[in-house]
């Protein structure tokens, strides 16, 4: 039997070792939590740091200059033009602008990836890259409803960039007229616009998806870089076993047969006939299973041993919001094309693929990076060049966006399809039409100025602007204008806020209000003030 004191020291030492035990736990949960906090912190900025990091060490190299980060009105016309296609509602600009919160960037970010207006602009934007004839040939605009279908449903459903490539690769060509009409849409129209031309389809599969001008060696051995005439056929026999006499298939709906067997083609004037092959040249096992050659290619095009795909996705996606590609033009890997920031290339690529090619990863990273995020304003001569990014880039906005922006502004005209108006009910005479053949421009380089004086003459002259800033056309002039109790001040804030997604400066709002009140039929004076910043290049560029 123990005694007493025994009992007590026993009960003591229990005690201290569940205590410790205790201790122990918490201690460990503490650090789980903690790294889970961490990590979770982290996590968000762990590539949008990276590029800022790739980017300042640029800076420190070539002395350049940072620009100070952009204000929040600067940053949310920037995002929601990047995201959405058209600039923000007012009342989500006052909202944003008398936010404290300090994540509201990314909060915003997270909201216009969720949003209705990111599928319908990034389904356009990718229209315009992968089926650019639509913009001249009347057959290949007639596919742009299809295809606009396909691509929202996919960007809907967040599927992966590698999947999309692959899917587009690999369109389906088996339905009869009778299927066509009940199934699903397809990505046929990348094929359609195109014609089947095995050489087409080469040339605009290797700059959409690799990155790579290998049309160049089409009819001869590309004399800058590496690519050989034999290879660009090798490539064009993955597309050329479609059976050309069924070209009147393309018109009527019905399907077109492939021919079995292994893929071949003959390069024209020669008498040489050559089987398909990958651009690294590897050799396929046509005997190995049943699947068609281009499911093959779309599983090479895709596969993380192909050196060109991440890189020419990232860097795609990339200049989308920066204007330029860190290897630019985007469509142009070559030796003689170096990378600005190859480094940052490499990490963005393999980032990407780690996240499964998730277009909204890639998206998210870049907007929430400190580089997207600077002033478009120059503070120093160092920043002037675009490279280098040490300030955001002035960019031109797209024709659709334009319009988009003068629909939101004005409240004048709502936009009757998520697809091109250009090919809906309207006439030729439409507002839309009206605006987007006068901005239509194929420009490969979003820096370039896309208004020149004759379109900005036309804008300014146009019946689009005449009516959307009269106080019988115009929904939003009328409510600025004849909205009770407002005083002038708050009347010029409110054409701002419509139109340039900012308040006036002190400047400005002193020299409008003098000449407001000063002018005999104030309802006018506001109708000049609108049409001026309307036409202002502040309008009608991103920056």
């Amino acid at each position: 039997m123990l005694s007493a004191s025994e009992n007590q020291h026993n009960r003591g030492n229990k005690a201290g070792s569940l205590l410790l035990a205790g201790l122990f736990l918490i201690c460990q949960q503490s650090i789980l939590v903690a790294a889970e906090k961490s990590a979770a912190d982290r996590e968000p900025q762990r590539l949008a740091g990276q590029i800022d990091q790739f980017i300042r060490e640029a800076h420190q190299r070539e002395q350049v200059q940072i620009a100070p980060r952009a204000s929040d009105a600067e940053f949310m016309r920037r995002v929601y033009l990047d995201l959405s296609g058209k600039i923000p509602p007012v009342a989500e600009v006052r909202q944003f602008l008398a936010d404290t919160t300090p994540d509201k960037r990314s909060q915003l970010i997270e909201r216009l990836l969720a949003s209705p207006g990111f599928v319908v602009h990034f389904t356009s934007l990718w229209r315009e890259i992968l089926i650019p004839e639509a913009g001249t040939d009347p057959f290949a605009r007639q596919q742009v409803p299809e295809f606009e279908a396909w691509l929202r449903t996919q960007l809907r459903n967040d599927t992966s960039y590698a999947a999309l490539a692959q899917a587009i690769i690999g369109a389906p060509f088996d339905q009869d007229a009778a299927q066509a009409e009940t199934m699903e849409p397809t990505p046929r129209a990348f094929y359609v616009s195109k014609q089947l031309k095995p050489e087409s389809l080469a040339a605009s599969t290797s700059r959409a998806f690799l990155g790579v001008r290998i049309e160049c060696a089409q009819c001869h051995d590309h004399p800058f870089d590496t690519w050989k005439q034999e290879q660009f056929w090798k490539f064009a026999a993955f597309f050329a076993n479609f059976d050309q006499s069924q070209q009147n298939n393309l018109i009527t709906g019905f399907s077109l047969r492939e021919v079995t067997g292994k893929p071949a083609i003959k390069i024209p004037d020669t008498n040489r006939l050559v089987e398909a092959s990958f651009l690294n040249g590897k050799e396929i096992d046509w005997e190995q299973n049943q699947r068609g050659p281009r499911e093959r290619l779309s599983e090479w095009i895709t596969s993380s041993q192909n050196p060109y795909f991440a890189k020419a996705s990232v860097n795609r996606i990339w200049s989308l919001f920066f204007g330029r590609g860190i290897v630019d033009p985007v469509d142009d890997f070559s030796a003689t094309n170096p990378a600005s920031h190859p480094e940052l290339l490499d990490a963005m690529a393999r980032a990407f693929q780690q996240h499964d090619y998730d277009l909204k990863y890639l998206i998210r990273e870049i907007t929430n990076s400190e580089t997207y995020q600077l002033t478009s304003h120059q503070t120093d001569p160092s920043q002037s060049r675009a490279e280098w990014y040490g300030k955001m880039p002035t960019r031109g906005l797209t024709s659709e966006q334009i319009f988009a922006n003068l629909v939101q502004s004005t409240g004048f005209f709502r936009q009757t399809t998520e697809t091109d108006p250009r090919l809906v009910a309207g006439g030729t005479n439409s507002p839309q039409t009206e605006i987007y053949e006068l901005f239509q421009s194929e420009a490969e380089n979003q820096l370039e100025p896309r208004a020149t004086i004759l379109q900005a003459l036309a804008l300014m002259n146009g019946t689009f602007i005449t009516n959307a800033t009269s106080l019988e056309e115009s929904d939003v002039f009328t409510a600025i204008v004849d909205f009770p109790g407002q005083s002038v001040e708050q009347k010029i804030e409110a054409f701002y806020l419509s139109t340039l997604s900012r308040p006036p400066t002190s400047a400005e709002q002193n020299r409008l209000k003098s000449y407001i009140t000063a002018s005999e039929d104030q309802t006018d004076a506001y109708a000049n003030l609108f049409w001026a910043l309307l036409n202002s290049s502040e309008f009608l560029l991103n920056h």
